[in-house]
Formats: C-alpha cells, sequence, structure tokens
C-alpha cells in the first residue's frame, strides 16, 4: 500500500474514533441535523485548505487566510453599503480581492525572499488591520453590516437538504485533485517542494508557481467568504480570525508535509472533516475556548510528531531493500 493511502486511512481512522467517542457521550451527536452542520462547517475550512494545499507541497506555508477573510468580508460589505452595484459585482470585488490578497503574499515571499512564515505573519496584521480601517463604523465604533438581499443570501441555504456550500466544497477538491495529478502546474507543484534545486534545471519557474500557489489561496479564501456571509446574512471585522489555525491543522492533519512535496486535496478534505467533528464534539461539550485551543495543538503536534516518525521509519525500511537489489 502506497504511503499516503496509508496516511489517508490514518486520517479516516481518527474521524471515526472521534466520532464514536462523541457519539457515545453525547446523544445530540449523531442526528441529522449535526452531520449536516459538521458537513457545512468542514465545506468553509477546507474551501480555503485546497488553496493552501498548493502552497503546502512547495514548502511554505500561509498565515494570513483568517485575516484575509476578514478583509475580503469587508470589502465586499462596503460595495454593498456605499454602491448600487449588483450582487455579482460586489461577489466578483470579494473574489478579486482575495486573488490580489493572495498575489500580494507570493510577490512579497519571491520579489524579496522572505521566508514564508515571516511574510505571511506580517500580511496577517496588514489585512487585519486593513479590515478595521474599511470597517463599517455607526457613531464612531465599528459595527457589524447586515447583508440580507435574497439574491446573496439564497447562497447560505441550499437545496433537498443539502447547503450550497458543501456541493461547491466537493467540486472544488475534485477540480484541485485533477490540478495536482494530471497537469503540468501540479507537477510543478510537488517539484517545487520535493527538491527546488533539481526543479530549476528541470526548467521549472518556482517563482512563477509559487505566485500562483498563493493566487489560489486567495481564490479560495474569497469563495469560502462569499458562503460563510451568505449564511451569516452578515459580516464583522472579526470575521475569520482563527480560521487559520483550523486551514492549517487540516491540512497537516490531512497528510501534507509541511516541508512540502507529498499530499493532496482528498487528504485535505479527511483533514477538513476531522477538524469540523473535532469542533463539532468540543462545541457539544462545551469546552472553554482557552481548552479547545491547547486541544487543537496537541493534536497537531501528534502528527507531526507521528509524520516525522513515519517518514523515517519508510527510509530506514527502503534502504535494506536497495542494498538486496544491489548485491543481486
Amino acid at each position: 500500500m502506497k504511503q499516503s493511502t496509508i496516511r489517508k486511512c490514518i486520517s479516516l481512522a481518527m474521524i471515526l474514533v472521534l466520532a464514536i467517542v462523541f457519539s457515545i457521550s453525547s446523544n445530540l451527536f449523531f442526528t441529522t441535523n449535526n452531520i449536516i452542520a459538521i458537513f457545512r462547517d468542514m465545506s468553509v475550512i477546507g474551501m480555503i485548505g485546497v488553496g493552501l494545499t498548493f502552497v503546502v507541497l512547495t514548502g511554505g506555508i500561509d498565515l494570513s487566510t483568517g485575516s484575509m477573510m476578514g478583509f475580503v468580508g469587508m470589502v465586499m460589505a462596503n460595495v454593498y453599503q456605499y454602491t448600487v452595484l449588483p450582487i455579482w459585482a460586489m461577489l466578483l470585488c470579494g473574489l478579486l480581492t482575495g486573488i490580489l490578497a493572495g498575489f500580494f503574499n507570493g510577490w512579497i515571499i519571491t520579489k524579496f525572499q522572505l521566508p514564508e512564515f515571516i511574510a505571511t505573519l506580517s500580511s496577517l496584521g496588514i489585512f487585519r488591520a486593513l479590515t478595521y480601517i474599511i470597517a463599517i463604523k455607526k457613531n464612531g465604533l465599528i459595527t457589524s453590516q447586515a447583508m440580507k438581499v435574497e439574491s446573496f443570501t439564497r447562497l447560505g441555504s441550499g437545496i433537498a437538504g443539502i447547503y450550497y456550500v458543501i456541493i461547491v466544497f466537493i467540486l472544488m477538491v475534485l477540480i484541485g485533485q485533477i490540478i495536482l495529478k494530471f497537469t503540468r502546474f501540479g507537477i510543478h507543484l510537488y517539484a517545487s517542494g520535493s527538491n527546488v534545486k533539481a526543479a530549476r534545471l528541470s526548467g521549472i519557474n518556482i517563482e512563477k508557481t509559487r505566485i500562483l500557489a498563493y493566487i489560489s489561496v486567495g481564490l479560495c479564501v474569497g469563495i469560502a467568504t462569499i458562503f460563510q456571509t451568505a449564511r451569516m446574512q452578515s459580516t464583522t471585522a472579526l470575521l475569520g480570525d482563527g480560521m487559520e489555525f483550523n486551514v492549517i491543522a487540516a491540512v497537516v492533519v490531512g497528510g501534507c508535509a509541511l516541508d512540502g512535496g507529498r499530499g493532496d486535496v482528498i487528504g485535505t478534505f479527511l483533514g477538513a472533516l476531522f477538524m469540523a467533528t473535532l469542533n463539532s464534539g468540543i462545541y457539544k461539550f462545551q469546552i472553554n475556548t482557552s481548552y479547545q485551543l491547547i486541544i487543537k495543538g496537541i493534536i497537531i503536534i501528534c502528527v507531526v510528531i507521528f509524520d516525522s516518525w513515519y517518514n523515517h521509519r519508510t527510509v530506514r525500511m527502503a534502504k535494506p531493500r536497495k542494498n538486496k537489489e544491489v548485491a543481486l
């Protein structure tokens, strides 16, 4: 069995363990409404995770996705409140804002050779500050902006009991997986994360690949923000606060290696499902917010330690095989 397949089986087993534990502990967990809510919540995390998967495959990271989400939402709120543009134009402005924000991250990283962690940590603060600057204010105080036009709020509903956000997320997963496995861009992403020097010698434009990866994150954030604000029928300056934690956790739990070159969107799908299941169970138990972060942090540490151990074990097992082949 391939290592990637084993990793997905482990993620699936973790989900099943959580589901069993929470369903035994609470009668409210394993209900139709709660299961649908879990898939709805995982879709927002997973949408952003699809784009972040592309970045992590190159060996990068993006800490600004939560702040970017807030910025995109507030741009849409300003278009909604202060212009007469149609709803489709507002949605387009949101997508373009996400794309430009992603391009900004990719550009400063490649142009100035900045570490991804430092660059996106800085943009995290920049995007959140811009959100506060353009936030809707009443009597000098920042307030939420209601967005209740039916043509927009309809996106937050669904059909036949299934939310539109779930349908769109599944489509994004399929498209993302096809891009990774069957396109030149996908090959370049894996090559950039596996061995940068070899990728350059092969003629791959590493800078262009990384910028496109960050643009993908921005686009995915824009899509996720549209569905999140449509369901909430409003937006606030705190939209997306802490979202980057859940997204990164979903990608890591899904099997993407933080040093790049390993993982895919299907794994991120499972990781998002795991995080949504965990969040739902924690909410049912009404655990204090501080302890929630501790639990999630411990899980991420355990997954990273396991991945490191498993990779070293795989390498050690592969060496004797190579030696035997050479001897033969």
